[in-house]
């Protein structure tokens, strides 16, 4: 499962290939970026003027008269438009997409719906690490654990492009591959006109050739692999349940899959690793990855995993972006503002008796957002004690 939440007190990025797809790590051409959308100004005059959003006419307006893309483009922003660039409407809703989603969280504004959805699977996991919630009893029990229905992540699907979102990642509190129906889930993603990115973070023992071949198909942005280690020992001393060398030889059959067959692919491979004992030689580290990956990066975890027994954090102010960023929902249909606060003590209502709409708009986080831009993120629980900090 990811371990993005876990956050990370430092992040070092370890290295990224020059080879096949290009790595986040690697330095953006913005100049050519910015000169594909100027060749392409008529026709994103007539698309502002359909849309008649105010996000798009702004980000119009600096790019006519300014001749420059007015917030930060990362790596795999630059290989989508790259690879689009035929088609022009695609990019330029890509491109207003990625704006409005930098707006509502850098700027804590709310867009009336959540531009980026992370929806779970499966609460489950077949590993049980040290630094992970899943080793929390009171957790991995009912009502925590559970699938989603097929027929409700349709739904959920089909409601986020109707809303215009952007981006959706398969993944959360649990292993998202043991989901019986993943493949048909990343097809009928693949499948939506106004969804661009799709993410899937993993542990990689589920990965077969049908799961590696599904990714290239279907256009997945990037899988993460969380792996921590390069030694067998401590790998699954710290990946407790897993078999290294299966995972290392699921990992090479992805990217060998790719190379062989999707040499096109704009799907990045990436390792993600949590310095949980702090004594990570991170040299070995990437030099061991780098070798079936993109990019291979390691961090430092926080103090405590179970976010519930930290100790309140003195003078914490900053407001958290996700709550106008993005939207976790469970198996459950449970929503929730994030994952650090898994067992839900922050959730604002159900995607099985609301619509996405409706919930992200509601009273019960429209308050959360007051506290926190009111500086009162402190009076809340988990926010109290977590120590990821947007500004």
């Amino acid at each position: 499962m990811s371990e993005k939440r876990w956050e990370l007190v430092e992040t070092v990025a370890l290295g990224a290939r020059n080879k096949g797809q290009s790595s986040i790590g690697e330095k953006v051409d913005i100049l050519n970026v910015t000169k594909i959308y100027l060749s392409c100004l008529d026709r994103f005059k007539n698309i502002v003027e359909e849309l008649q959003d105010a996000y798009a006419k702004e980000l119009f307006k600096i790019l006519r008269d300014e001749k420059k893309i007015n917030f930060p483009v990362n790596k795999h922003m630059e290989v989508f438009i790259k690879n689009n660039k035929i088609d022009k409407d695609k990019i330029i809703k890509y491109l207003i997409f990625r704006y409005k989603f930098f707006s509502a969280g850098r700027k804590k504004i709310n867009l009336g719906y959540p531009p980026y959805l992370l929806i779970e699977p499966v609460s489950t996991c077949n590993l049980r690490c040290p630094f992970c919630f899943q080793t929390d009893k009171s957790f991995t029990r009912k009502p925590f654990m559970g699938v989603i229905d097929f027929d409700f992540f349709k739904k959920i699907v089909d409601e986020a492009d109707k809303l215009k979102v952007g981006a959706i990642t398969l993944a959360s509190r649990g292993e998202p591959t043991m989901h019986k129906n993943f493949i048909n889930m990343l097809q009928y993603i693949n499948e939506k006109e106004n969804i661009f990115e799709l993410k899937v973070n993993t542990n990689g023992t589920y990965l077969n050739e049908s799961i590696c071949r599904a990714i290239f198909e279907n256009n997945v942005t990037q899988i993460v692999i969380s792996s921590d280690h390069y030694i067998k020992e401590d790998y699954e001393r710290l990946r407790k349940g897993s078999n290294f060398e299966k995972v290392v030889a699921n990992v090479d059959m992805l990217y060998k899959i790719r190379e062989e067959y999707y040499p096109n692919s704009a799907t990045e491979i990436r390792i993600s690793g949590i310095d949980n004992e702090r004594n990570l030689n991170r040299v070995r580290f990437k030099n061991f990855w780098i070798k079936r990956a993109d990019h291979v990066s390691a961090a430092y975890p926080s103090e405590r995993w179970d976010t519930y027994k930290n100790e309140k954090l003195p003078n914490i102010t900053d407001p958290c972006q996700n709550l106008w960023d993005r939207m976790y929902i469970w198996f459950d249909g449970k929503v929730n503002p994030c994952d650090v606060d898994y067992k839900s003590y922050l959730s604002y209502g159900n995607a099985n008796e609301n619509s996405l709409k409706k919930l992200w708009n509601n009273k019960v986080i429209g308050l959360m957002r007051k506290d926190h831009l009111s500086e009162n993120r402190c009076k809340i629980v988990p926010c109290d004690r977590c120590d990821m900090s947007f500004v």
